[in-house]
């Protein structure tokens, strides 16, 4: 019996991976994307764990955003549509953010998290401005004021 679930356990996992893990073909109208690498820095070194977005600054002639988060090297290698490698070429409002672990009150609720990016690099607030091109690949960002 133990043998036999774990048969069936074992295809109905191979199966969603097989046929629900597939990465969703690419959208109608999707234009052509541009390898485009962020590497973000805080006074120089190099920080894990930071979400990146690109928000096209012509919502109504680029309706692709793009994101990513950056890896140990301090690299964010940006998707679009969180599946397709790249980014689509245009000027794009940039924004940045971390947070810190969330931690358990007392009574074992999350508490919220505080950013570990200023106010000022976050999503909404950004004024920090990118052109992604064909030419150039990685982009650097040098962020002031780590917490």
């Amino acid at each position: 019996m133990r043998i036999l679930s774990f048969t069936i356990a074992l295809t109905m996992i191979l199966t969603l991976c097989i046929f629900g893990c597939r990465k969703p073909e690419r959208p109608e109208g999707m234009p052509d994307l541009t390898p485009c690498i962020i590497s973000v820095t805080f006074g120089g070194e190099k920080i894990e764990g930071v979400g990146v977005q690109l928000h096209s600054q012509h919502s109504s002639t680029n309706e692709w955003g793009s994101g990513g988060r950056t890896d140990v090297n301090g690299k964010a290698f940006l998707k679009t549509g969180a599946y397709f490698d790249g980014a689509v070429p245009g000027n794009y409002i940039i924004s940045f953010q971390k947070f810190a672990e969330q931690e358990l009150s007392p009574d074992g609720m999350a508490l919220q998290s505080k950013p570990l990016i200023p106010k000022k690099y976050l999503p909404g607030q950004s004024k920090e401005m990118i052109t992604v091109t064909k030419e150039q690949k990685e982009y650097v960002f040098d962020l002031e004021g780590l917490k």
